[in-house]
């Protein structure tokens, strides 16, 4: 397979009724192509949701719909470790979702991707991604941290970006792990440290094995040359 096979063009979703505008971001990737992005924005849900059916997140700007500079980093890593289709056969989880570029990527690279967040809208603009982006073979659920998983289902992978915004819910991101990774699957985590390295090594260090580097940020593009910015990757495996 080339590298041409990961290259898309920018994609128009169509206006339906006059009650949608939705917009695709375009994230390039150096040497691999484009990956269109669908981003849903507040105007979407108030036109179509009546107030009373709306979560939290929808009644304001919200996170989920941004595509975070670590979740680029992430799926740069992907690419550089599992091109052209390494990932083909396995099974892939990614939390916190938001846009889902990661698991569009893990997709593009042979995985079947299990797409998860507390925001059903959320789910509902990734599946729009899968569709432009070409994926037919993928998953959504609604997906609460700190409760039990009712699914018995296995990953091999777990993905993250910006996850470990808050040291009260890396207990919560550990449990999930437990409870959904196959014997020999791995966690795959990415953000800019914001808790500090000693944190989270001590919220994994009992029952996981835990290795830490920094591979470079290439979003939001910048014109200038400027110095190379870095991102943390935290590599999880359960202990033996």
């Amino acid at each position: 397979m080339s590298l041409e096979s990961f290259k898309y063009g920018t994609q128009i979703v169509a206006v339906r009724g006059g009650l949608c505008v939705s917009h695709v971001k375009v994230v390039t990737f150096p040497r691999i192509g484009d990956v269109s992005i669908v981003c849903k924005s507040k105007r979407d849900i108030s036109v179509e949701t009546p107030l009373d059916k709306r979560d939290n997140e929808s009644l304001g700007w919200g996170y989920w719909d941004r595509i975070w500079p670590s979740s680029v980093a992430l799926s740069e890593y992907l690419i550089h470790q599992f091109f052209p289709k390494r990932l083909t056969g396995e099974k892939v989880l990614e939390i916190g979702c938001g846009t889902g570029v990661p698991g569009v990527v893990a997709a593009q690279l042979g995985a079947y991707t299990t797409f998860s967040d507390m925001v059903p809208v959320t789910l509902e603009a990734v599946k729009e991604t899968c569709r432009l982006n070409h994926i037919k073979k993928f998953d959504t659920c609604t997906l609460d941290w700190s409760e039990k998983i009712p699914s018995e289902e296995r990953y091999d992978m777990v993905l993250g970006c910006e996850v470990f915004y808050d040291v009260a819910i890396l207990a919560d991101i550990a449990h999930v792990l437990e409870q959904v990774l196959s014997p020999g699957g791995k966690g795959i985590f990415c953000d800019p440290n914001r808790l500090g390295l000693d944190t989270i090594e001590l919220a994994f260090q009992e029952k996981f094995n835990l290795s830490i580097e920094q591979i470079p940020l290439t979003w939001p593009p910048r014109k200038e040359k400027s110095q190379d910015k870095m991102v943390y990757l935290y590599e999880l495996t359960a202990r033996s």
